[in-house]
């Protein structure tokens, strides 16, 4: 009701005339209103809207206070005055129409709705303000006829199609609703993105989606020379997070214009983003095989490549033999294209595989120094190997050359999230050195980083340190699992193993004892020994669920019920225990969107 009066105010304020000064009685009869006095106001406005000879500055108040106080017989009569006095104005009809309906008296009501239909002028401006007037109230089956009369006044079905749409939307009739819209696009091509923001933005969003697609599907399949559909349409695929349909049209596509591969490439970027692979890996494929003369060969098989390498990255199920496969791929792409700065990107992800998966720590720094000899590599590459190199030393050993190149960086990238990631493996540094007060001072700057990532990252950090120190003045604790941590991230796992098993057993029943699980559990994972990992994560999650490696045990067990174990069900529940029991992780956006893809939703964000 609320909502409606509302409406009416809105509605009214386009048919008022002549705004005058408000005076003492109309300031005051406003104030009534807001205050929710209505039998006041409506004494006011009453005697306001007579002396001004029923002007419409006060019969819009009027008529909200009366129908408020249900008054109907006095607003019956104020409603009539006003159709007698503007004969031609439908918005009066309606008005009476729907105060037949609060009394109610559906049949007087439905009598003055269709009376206003009935005496519609067949010119633009009556057709839009009577659709306004029923749109006021909510009124969409007479919207609908409003338009549809108007268009077999003018002969053309298009002519109110985008309206015609919008009304059958509001209704909540979503096959018409895109049926209107559609044939909008078909006469107003230019029209495509104020669709794609309607829909958007509309409540019933995932129903216009599916209809879009099925609709738009059954057009394409018929005549797949209208390219606003088949946009259209790979616009839906990528709402929806399907890049194989999405993929499959851009090819189509590609083929039939006989162009270079640009929209499949961009699908494959958004794949990528997204966390989907395959679908990646499909897109770029294909570009690459259009042939070395292709336009985009070159950039289509670079980052094929690191699409492979980052799929390798996040997911569990890899094999030795994965990576070594990957690891020729790259060299056979650098060999074929000489070592220069165009291979340059490839060497550097190259020189990540090697150090950080095949532990092969002096190919990487072999070939990220060769990358920083090299003319013509652009500044930020150079600036990206250098951490990587970092890395590289700082697991050698070498913690002065690590921090000085992680400093150079700093330096050079100083307002950039790659100076913010400098910042952070100098700070990460200090923690592992045992230095916590310096780490935490930088940490707290980082907190506020540009790159969400590295905040993420120090907010995490910097909440362990303030957590474990606080609650122990004895900091050995502390220094040997930050030890353990250097240890792992050296991939000398053994001695990481041995190192928090000391502090088990020096400190029985520590407040560490969840993360020293968390640590063991992370290299059971990346060694596949999973049946190790399970129970350190169900013991985190059964006994320490409210400290700060609660959501973490509780995702990471998610991903091997998921990935390894094959075990949707299992995955599901771990997943939805994050979004309910710990809303405040910063893993509860990725796990949302875990859970929906398992259940099988076709999610639009």
């Amino acid at each position: 009701m609320k909502k409606i009066l509302l409406l009416i105010a809105l509605q009214f304020s386009l048919l008022v005339l002549v705004k005058a000064q408000p005076g003492r009685d109309e300031t005051l009869a406003n104030s009534y209103m807001q205050e929710g006095e209505f039998d006041k106001a409506a004494e006011l406005f009453q005697s306001l809207w007579e002396k001004s000879n029923y002007d419409l500055n006060f019969y819009t108040p009027l008529y909200q206070c009366l129908l408020s106080l249900k008054k109907y017989d006095d607003l019956e009569k104020v409603v009539k005055r006003e159709i007698k006095k503007y004969s031609g104005n439908s918005q009066f009809v309606i008005d009476l129409g729907y105060l037949y309906s609060q009394v109610p008296d559906a049949a007087r009501s439905k009598e003055q709705y269709d009376l206003a239909l009935k005496d519609l002028k067949p010119y633009e401006p009556a057709v839009r303000n009577l659709a306004n007037s029923y749109e006021g109230y909510r009124l969409y089956d007479y919207v609908i006829a409003t338009y549809e009369k108007g268009s077999k006044a003018v002969k053309n079905e298009s002519y109110y199609s985008m309206e015609l749409a919008n009304a059958y939307m509001n209704k909540g009739d979503a096959v018409n609703a895109v049926k209107y819209f559609l044939l909008n696009i078909e006469m107003n091509p230019q029209n495509e993105q104020i669709v794609k923001n309607t829909v958007q933005t509309n409540k019933d969003e995932a129903k216009l989606l599916e209809q879009l697609e099925t609709q738009l599907y059954g057009k394409v399949q018929k005549n797949n020379s209208i390219d606003e559909y088949i946009d259209l349409l790979t616009w839906v695929y990528i709402q929806n997070k399907d890049f194989e349909g999405a993929l499959a049209q851009m090819k189509a596509l590609d083929k039939r214009k006989g162009e270079n591969g640009t929209r499949v490439i961009n699908i494959a970027r958004m794949a990528q983003t997204e966390g989907d692979y395959t679908s990646a890996i499909n897109g770029f494929e294909y570009v690459v095989n259009k042939g070395k003369n292709g336009d985009l060969y070159f950039q289509a098989r670079t980052e094929l490549l690191n699409c492979r390498k980052e799929k390798v990255s996040k997911d569990l199920n890899y094999t030795q033999a994965d990576l070594l496969g990957l690891k020729s791929d790259y060299l056979s792409f650098i060999n074929d294209n000489d070592r220069n700065f165009r291979t340059a990107q490839s060497m550097k992800d190259l020189a990540d595989l090697e150090g950080f998966y095949l532990h092969d720590i002096q190919g990487g720094i072999d070939l990220c120094n060769e990358i920083l000899k090299m003319p013509g590599v652009v500044n930020k590459l150079k600036n990206q190997t250098k951490l990587s190199l970092g890395d590289f030393y700082l697991i050698s050993g070498d913690v002065w050359e690590s921090t000085l190149l992680y400093s150079q960086v700093d330096k050079d990238e100083k307002d950039s999230p790659l100076g913010e990631d400098a910042r952070f493996r100098n700070a990460r540094l200090a923690y592992y050195k045992g230095d916590f007060d310096w780490a935490q001072t930088q940490l707290e700057v980082l907190k506020a980083a540009t790159s969400e990532l590295i905040s993420n990252d120090a907010i995490k950090l910097s909440v362990f340190i303030i957590d474990n120190l606080g609650l122990d003045t004895v900091a050995t604790p502390m220094q040997m699992y930050a030890r353990a941590e250097l240890l792992e991230f050296q991939n000398r796992d053994s001695d990481a193993v041995v190192t928090l098993d000391s502090i088990t057993k020096l400190y029985p029943g520590h407040a560490l004892t969840d993360d020293i699980e968390y640590t063991k559990a992370g290299m059971d994972v990346r060694h596949k020994e999973f049946d190790k990992a399970i129970p350190l994560l169900e013991d985190i999650i059964k006994n320490y669920k409210d400290d700060l490696k609660g959501d973490d045990a509780t995702f990471l067990l998610a991903e091997i019920n998921e990935q390894q174990l094959h075990n949707k069900d299992k995955a599901m529940e771990l997943y939805k225990s994050i979004i309910t029991d710990f809303s405040n992780s910063l893993l509860v956006i990725e796990a949302r969107k875990r859970y929906r893809l398992l259940r099988g939703d076709k999610i639009a964000e």
